[in-house]
């Protein structure tokens, strides 16, 4: 029985200024192609980035960490991880699995936030400081203030203003959506408050704070920007 979706796989061979893009593509099917009068299309675009070593280790070390958590063994989490991912996260039916070693360097890339994610809204506990484990360090941070867990430790957190609240200023009465924060545990806030900005980020390994949007706003309960 023929497959009612198919997919093939094209090449770009021409790009300008406008945004038009020229496909090539090759389908040998002729009689398909006239059967279903095939006409529209839609185009899967396919990071050719090599994947490396070091974005691997790091998912299967976070699926290590939740087998560990959930007292069973690791392919058995990826299965569960990489449906969930799929239906979810991609929106697809979950019918083939993620490939660590073969799937796009974006796609893996959004598998490994997806584990982040649920690595801190689990609170499941993880070997080394849960920070050493990301690649996207500013997701990480984000997931972090949307959780409200420390980015350091992972213990329940608090604000912590990277952009300071000026002397005189009434924190319920200005607005904070734009200024940089992070999330940080009453000991670490402390630690921050104690060392110049760079000091304490290089000691982390963070980029900086996250600016505060509407959503993180709303979960602080913080003023936003008047339209």
């Amino acid at each position: 029985m023929s497959n009612p979706i198919e997919t093939i796989k094209g090449t770009i061979v021409e790009y300008d200024e406008t945004g038009k893009m020229m496909i090539q593509a090759q389908y040998d099917n002729v009689d398909m192609y006239i059967k279903r009068g095939y006409h529209d299309v839609e185009i899967t675009l396919i990071d050719s980035r090599p994947l490396s070593d070091k974005q691997r280790k790091m998912c299967w070390a976070l699926l290590g960490e939740i087998a560990e958590w959930q007292g069973q063994d690791r392919a058995t989490t990826k299965t569960e991880r990489t449906l969930d991912f799929a239906i979810n996260e991609l929106e697809q039916n979950g019918d083939k699995l993620l490939s660590l070693s073969k799937s796009p360097m974006s796609i893996v890339a959004a598998f490994q936030r997806y584990l982040i994610s649920f690595v801190i809204r689990n609170d499941i506990p993880t070997k080394l400081p849960l920070y050493e484990y990301v690649d996207d360090i500013n997701d990480y941070v984000y997931q972090c203030l949307i959780n409200k867990k420390c980015a350091v430790c992972g213990r329940p957190a608090e604000l912590h203003h990277v952009d300071r609240v000026g002397m005189g200023q009434d924190r319920e009465e200005i607005a904070h959506e734009g200024m940089e924060a992070m999330s940080l545990c009453r000991i670490h806030h402390t630690e921050a408050h104690s060392l110049p900005d760079k000091e304490f980020f290089v000691k982390y390994h963070f980029d900086g704070g996250i600016q505060l949007d509407k959503t993180l706003c709303k979960i602080y309960k913080l003023k936003v920007q008047k339209p």
